[in-house]
């Protein structure tokens, strides 16, 4: 399954965009469902968020951890991951939303002890890591008396990640493509998160994406964090999709 992003105008579709020079614009990204085989590719996509800023729990926990999480989040049939692959097969970007927040937990929860094993380095080099990830694993109870950091019902989208070395604007496209996919699969909205440190990110979800700011909270790091809702609908104008 896939999108071609860099589709000759005639055959519909065109990514043509002139703050990128005429090299740039010659190669190709495509857009395709992450298999489980991508989760080496995609956690490393994962970490170099890294070159951006290192904040928040995920990032902190280290690489092994991000293997492990997208080799059981891969194979989660509640699960829509989008990648970004260029001309050389090599995955660049991707989005990640889960359809069902709920079920999502429920089975990270079943790989707990993978998951621990997984992140053990990094929680013994510093251990105050450890209160942190028990923050992080009682909010997904999605109990009253537990502060929930993020969304634990519906659908919610997770990560939207890129290499900063490759064109952002394509992150854009790509995060449009996933909404398309989402609402071809009955989905009208979905809920994520965004710390509002990530100024960038939180105006385009504000001004661009027009998503709706629901609830601000201060995670137990400092951090303002605002759960948004984004209506979602077809924003692309293609002739033709590939499935």
């Amino acid at each position: 399954m896939g999108y071609n992003a860099a589709k000759d105008k005639t055959n519909g579709y065109s990514s043509d965009n002139s703050n990128i020079n005429e090299d740039n614009s010659m190669s190709e990204i495509r857009f395709r469902l992450a298999k489980p085989i991508d989760a080496k590719s995609i956690a490393y996509v994962h970490w170099h968020v890294r070159d951006r800023y290192t904040t928040g729990i995920f990032l902190s926990l280290g690489k092994s951890f991000l293997r492990a999480y997208y080799k059981i989040v891969l194979n989660d049939p509640w699960e829509v991951v989008v990648c970004a692959v260029d001309e050389n097969n090599k995955i660049i970007g991707f989005s990640s939303t889960t359809m069902d927040a709920k079920e999502q937990a429920d089975n990270l929860k079943r790989h707990k002890f993978s998951l621990m094993l997984s992140a053990l380095a990094a929680i013994l080099k510093k251990p105050s890591l450890a209160i942190a990830v028990w923050q992080r694993y009682r909010s997904l109870s999605g109990s009253q008396n537990t502060p929930a950091f993020i969304h634990t019902e519906g659908a919610r989208g997770e990560y939207w990640c890129w290499l900063k070395s490759e064109d952002s604007l394509k992150a854009i496209e790509l995060s449009n493509v996933q909404n398309d996919i989402l609402y071809d699969l009955g989905l009208r909205e979905k809920f994520f998160e965004v710390d509002k440190f990530n100024t960038a990110v939180y105006k385009f979800h504000l001004k661009v994406n027009k998503a709706q700011p629901l609830e601000e909270m201060t995670l137990p790091d400092g951090r303002e964090r605002v759960l948004m809702k984004k209506v979602l609908q077809h924003t692309l104008n293609r002739k033709s999709k590939q499935i």
